[in-house]
């Protein structure tokens, strides 16, 4: 009895926290609506699960309003901090961080919510699959931790994981490269067996190594294709492949217009 009048005194004073909170902030990135980890710990009397959950649900009804308003929503991984602070098994804001957070966003506040799912997950290869993108994708692109995030997978024995999963780091790998070492990295990994049947994948690595966009139409393209089937089918020396390569790479001026 005491038990359960102890979970609805915790429930009852979290949920008047609510009521009386400020309410969020029209713009910025201030998280200073929700309360801190340790504050939340000492009312809830040993209540952390109940209080993760509690504002878990509050941040993804606020998730919802956004989507209903049309508003960019910048907090997600702010409750998603605090909800595994609390509970550190709760999968669910995991995900939802992970999967929800675009790859580009400035706001890093995902990261340490992402880092932390590796780190009690460390056998979800979706989870750190999701974390390792916007560690390439995000301000920082550091295909380098990508890749380390990403490489334990490629001798998992999970059935469920589709092959080009456990190549995946090879893709972060050589993005991290200079293009000289990518380009060779390529033409290598072309040959080798284990990879045999990931021609596509060779197609898209070196466009973008190259410093062009996949989706275009352009004749520096076909010819990098054309060059990588040849390595593939033994039918161009890895040397006069690797050659050719560099010198369909886009010239510095070209990608920064296009960038802009």
């Amino acid at each position: 009895m005491r038990f359960i009048i102890s979970i609805l005194c915790s429930v009852i004073i979290i949920t008047i926290a609510f009521l009386f909170s400020k309410p969020l902030p029209d713009t910025g990135l201030n998280e200073s609506f929700l309360p801190k980890a340790n504050y939340v710990r000492y009312i809830s009397v040993g209540h952390e699960v109940t209080a993760s959950g509690l504002f878990w649900i509050r941040g993804l009804i606020d998730l919802g309003g956004s989507y209903l308003s049309g508003e960019e929503y910048a907090y997600l991984g702010h409750v998603g901090e605090l909800s595994t602070q609390l509970d550190s098994l709760f999968y669910t804001p995991y995900y939802f961080v992970g999967g929800v957070t675009p790859i580009s966003s400035k706001d890093t506040s995902d990261f340490s919510v992402m880092r932390r799912a590796h780190r009690v997950f460390p056998e979800d290869w979706r989870l750190a699959l999701y974390f390792a993108i916007r560690l390439a994708n995000g301000p920082f692109k550091n295909n380098a931790e990508a890749a380390e995030v990403m490489r334990p997978y490629s001798t998992s024995s999970d059935t469920s994981m589709p092959e080009y999963i456990r190549t995946i780091y090879r893709t972060f790998e050589i993005g991290a490269m200079q293009t000289e070492i990518a380009v060779k990295t390529i033409i290598e990994d072309c040959v080798k067996p284990e990879y045999k049947g990931f021609k596509k994948s060779f197609y898209g690595k070196a466009i973008r190594v190259l410093g062009y966009n996949p989706l275009e139409s352009r004749p520096e393209i076909e010819e990098i294709k054309k060059t990588i089937d040849g390595v593939i089918e033994m039918k161009m020396h890895p040397q006069y492949a690797y050659e050719r390569l560099l010198r369909l790479k886009k010239e510095t001026e070209e990608v920064e217009v296009s960038k802009e």
